[in-house]
């Protein structure tokens, strides 16, 4: 038995198993040792601070308040706008509650430096003054919420659909706060100190710290084996801010006391780690290692939307780069604001003269067959705008076809795709290869959900590459008003 208590393996291949497996023991005893000192040291200050021997010190700088805590409040705000932009774009529920907990404690941080005495007013406005321990108050569930939201499948869709409104309630209360702070109306106008004052508030503290806490734990406890340098910072993030309200506990009524500017800095502290860590994470995928399994791989109903250039091959053997690089670029040029704007689809990928975009993606588009098939017409319609000027270029070939899928996390730091994987993509692509050069192929599925919405006409049935049976297509019509399905509208009740 090895020193990490593994059994002996024999070979090459076993001495790296065994090499990985004490290099990932090792990182977790120092991730454990990293989490444990964020917890005790500040805390081990804090408590050093609160000493009768610093009663009578004190340090007054209420400029260097303001600005510390408006730009700490504008790099909290950074890390609310970056996580929720990644929540959007991989419909991933723990990283979208994360961007509300910094939402909401950047809001009222920002909120707390613009009452700062003697600067922006000269008047003390104490619903300006406690805004921090209100920022966190209102911030824990979220936090908690983020570590706990994979217990049940679903929760995380569940919050997705509701983003809009989670979202405005955060913003909601941050303009109430701001509103009702500038009144200085009752309650807050009783308010003497930082901190919690009467047993309900200090109750809602201590639960509000248990929060941050148990939100560390579980956190920790999902990405034990391979915590990673971002998931540390989040961990040890919220750590800091259960101990922030700790310190206002403590310290709420001792204004610009050293132990009043610790449990400040605890905050600080906290959001800075986070941005460092989110730093040195890949640019577009920043916040990938707290992404929920869910979001990793997922069955999906999608439309598929394949089209495909005839006859690029020999255009590009006798034409100039330059003229294959502009024809490629004006079809780009209309193919994607249309389909991802007008009929909010999502273009996957070009591969040379293809492209291949889905719809429903992120299961939030039941009309997604209606999308594809409309946004295909459309691309059509523009394609054959634009060869009317320029009539030796190639046409556009477009298959569509709705089913399931498994949409897949592939590769690696530097690079990752969430591909959608299954039969409907493969014959979504067969479709395309068998339509004709500027009309639409659609598949069985896609006709059964789009109905009578668009005209359809039976075409033979196809025997395409790679398929053992023959597969039922229908040829999109052109319309005669010359527009296309768009997505179903609701219903007016």
């Amino acid at each position: 038995m090895d020193p990490a208590g593994l059994p002996p393996l024999q070979g090459e291949s076993g001495r790296r198993r065994a090499n990985d497996a004490r290099r990932a023991i090792s990182a977790v005893r120092l991730s454990t040792v990293a989490v444990l000192a964020a917890l005790i040291l500040p805390a081990a200050g804090l408590v050093f601070l609160l000493r009768p021997d610093y009663a009578a010190v004190h340090w007054t700088s209420p400029s260097l308040h303001f600005v510390f805590f408006l730009v700490v409040g504008f790099t909290a705000a950074s890390l609310a706008l970056v996580t929720g932009e990644a929540a959007r774009l991989r419909g991933d529920a723990r990283v979208f509650l994360l961007s509300l907990a910094f939402l909401a404690i950047s809001g009222f941080m920002a909120l707390h430096a613009a009452g700062t005495q003697h600067v922006l007013t000269d008047e003390s406005l104490p619903g300006f003054t406690v805004a921090i321990s209100v920022g966190l108050l209102v911030a824990a569930p979220f936090a908690l919420a983020s570590a706990l939201v994979d217990l049940r499948p679903w929760l995380g869709p569940a919050v997705m659909r509701a983003r809009p409104w989670l979202r405005a309630g955060v913003v909601g209360a941050l303009v109430l706060w701001g509103a009702w702070s500038v009144g200085n109306w009752p309650p807050l106008d009783a308010i003497t100190g930082e901190g919690p004052s009467g047993d309900a508030l200090e109750i809602a503290a201590g639960l509000a710290a248990v929060a941050y806490v148990g939100a560390a734990a579980r956190l920790w406890w999902v990405h034990r084996e391979r915590p990673g340098f971002l998931v540390l910072s989040v961990v040890v993030c919220y750590i800091l801010l259960a101990e922030a309200l700790w310190g206002v506990a403590a310290a709420g009524e001792r204004k610009f006391h050293p132990s009043w500017w610790v449990w400040h800095a605890f905050i600080v502290a906290g959001f800075l780690l986070v941005f460092l860590a989110a730093r040195r994470e890949w640019r577009d995928e920043r916040f990938r290692p707290l992404y929920l399994p869910s979001t990793r791989e997922q069955r999906r109903e999608v439309s598929v939307l394949v089209g495909d250039l005839a006859g690029f091959t020999s255009f590009a053997e006798h034409r100039d780069a330059a003229e294959v690089a502009a024809m490629l670029r004006a079809y780009y040029e209309v193919a994607t604001p249309l389909i991802a704007r007008r009929f909010h689809g999502e273009v996957e990928k070009f591969a040379g003269d293809g492209i291949f975009a889905t719809f429903n993606r992120r299961g939030d588009q039941p009309d997604h067959a209606r999308r594809a098939v409309g946004s295909a017409s459309a691309l059509q319609t523009e394609v054959a705008r634009i060869r009317n000027a320029r009539p030796d270029w190639p046409g556009l070939r477009v298959g569509v076809n709705s089913g399931p899928v498994v949409v897949s996390e592939m590769g690696g730091s530097g690079y990752v795709v969430y591909a959608a994987v299954g039969d409907t993509v493969n014959v979504a692509a067969r479709l395309q290869a068998a339509a004709p050069v500027g009309g639409v192929l659609v598949g069985e599925r896609t006709r059964a959900l789009i109905g009578d919405a668009a005209p359809l006409v039976p075409t033979p049935r196809l025997r395409v590459k790679g398929k053992a049976d023959e597969v039922d297509a229908y040829l999109l019509q052109p319309t005669t008003s010359g527009t296309s399905p768009g997505p179903a509208r609701r219903r007016q009740i």
